[in-house]
């Protein structure tokens, strides 16, 4: 099956909604040679009732700018062409991934991914492997409620009727019981009224003492035991009544509160509150070393690192670096590849000379894919790396496993 066949697939799993298709190419050849059930979509005014019919499991937006995808993604589900369980990512440019990352954070999307530049290709085939996942199982979870519910509910409504008859059939049978005894009583009276016995005395005794008390228990615990099971059944089938409730919501999911829909978008904000549930005050105590000689770059990886509450120091050069090195403990050294006066893999090798540097943990940051570099550097004792250009998050989740 070719890529054009799959990006026509009639009922996918999994559609790209897009505003300028060359902007899409990347990510959509590389979701295309992974799920076959697979469609982009040009966004147009029939978009909702398109998904509403085609009921996607995963749906990737990727409009021209963060704003546009909330504001399309929070109108599908108030008007509830989304209102079953889905999986919602944000595809976005990297200059924005720091509002993609506070939507994140703030429930508007399950997920992000930063599509321009296009650089990691398999965090993207994931990030959709993982929404495939996710979603069908809830689907499928809710799915077996709406089959099975309607089933249970009229075997139970059976089962409380016949209950109820059950119930009436044994007191008729205790009444007609008493009546044919009454009557069988009149009979022996009058057929030894001629011997003169006092048989009379004799059943009332036995009446009184023993069959009218154990037909009177009888009926009292038959009419509990049936009453209690009655009640029983019906409590069940509230029961499954919420059960049919809560999957119903489930499935659905609430259209965002435009309030936290400022937040997110808010520039003055974004540094403060996109990152309050990941600060510990554990990083007061971690002082990391940041060796790049791009500038924008270094200052960049300062300011994110700072803002976290980590200590930071950062030079330019691998013999600068070696001098701090020396003078300083660290927990964890980010460090370019291709820097001048010394480079990064002979920077790795001579921090390991110096007493306690060979217990520091080294991340790499290079823009470079030779896997062969790479892995020439990794036994040198490299920790791991961090392609150029970064996202926040990306390089947080990079530190916070590696920094000691």
């Amino acid at each position: 099956m070719t890529n054009k066949a799959r990006l026509a697939f009639r009922q996918p799993k999994v559609i790209m909604i897009y505003e300028n298709e060359d902007d899409i190419l990347g990510a959509a050849s590389i979701i295309a040679d992974q799920v076959d059930e697979y469609r982009t979509v040009m966004l147009n005014s029939e978009i909702g009732e398109t998904i509403k019919i085609i009921k996607p499991s995963v749906l990737l937006f990727a409009l021209s700018n963060v704003q546009r995808s909330i504001e399309l993604y929070t109108k599908l589900i108030a008007d509830l062409h989304l209102n079953y369980p889905h999986y919602g990512i944000l595809l976005c440019k990297n200059r924005e991934s720091g509002v993609a990352f506070r939507c994140c954070i703030k429930g508007l999307f399950d997920n992000y991914f930063v599509y321009q530049p296009l650089y990691e290709k398999f965090r993207l085939k994931m990030i959709v492997h993982n929404g495939l996942r996710i979603s069908q199982s809830v689907e499928q979870y809710k799915g077996f409620n709406e089959e099975q519910f309607e089933f249970i509910g009229d075997e139970l409504t059976a089962l409380i009727d016949a209950g109820g008859e059950c119930k009436q059939s044994l007191l008729d049978s205790i009444s007609k019981c008493k009546q044919q005894m009454k009557e069988s009583e009149y009979s022996l009276i009058e057929e030894h009224k001629r011997a003169k016995i006092s048989s009379k005395a004799l059943i009332d005794k036995i009446n009184k003492t023993h069959i009218e008390p154990l037909l009177a228990e009888l009926e009292s615990n038959i009419k509990i035991g049936l009453d209690g099971m009655i009640q029983q059944l019906l409590a069940k089938q509230l029961g499954l009544k919420e059960l049919e409730n809560r999957s119903f919501e489930m499935g659905r999911k609430k259209a965002p509160d435009p309030q936290v829909i400022s937040e997110v978008l808010s520039t003055e904000n974004s540094d403060t509150e996109e990152t309050m549930n990941i600060t510990s005050n554990a990083n007061v105590s971690k002082r990391i070393l940041v060796v790049e000689d791009n500038q924008i770059y270094r200052d960049m990886l300062v300011k994110v690192l700072a803002k976290e509450a980590y200590r930071v120091d950062a030079v330019a050069d691998g013999l600068s670096a070696l001098k701090k090195i020396r003078n300083n403990q660290y927990s964890l050294i980010l460090m370019d590849l291709f820097m001048p006066n010394l480079d990064g893999i002979n920077t790795t090798k001579q921090i390991k000379t110096i007493n306690g540097g060979e217990e520091i943990p080294v991340i790499a940051l290079t823009g470079n894919k030779n896997k062969e570099l790479i892995k020439k550097w990794a036994e040198q004792g490299l920790q791991g790396y961090i392609l150029k250009p970064s996202s926040k998050q990306e390089i947080l989740e990079a530190v916070s496993r590696t920094a000691i």
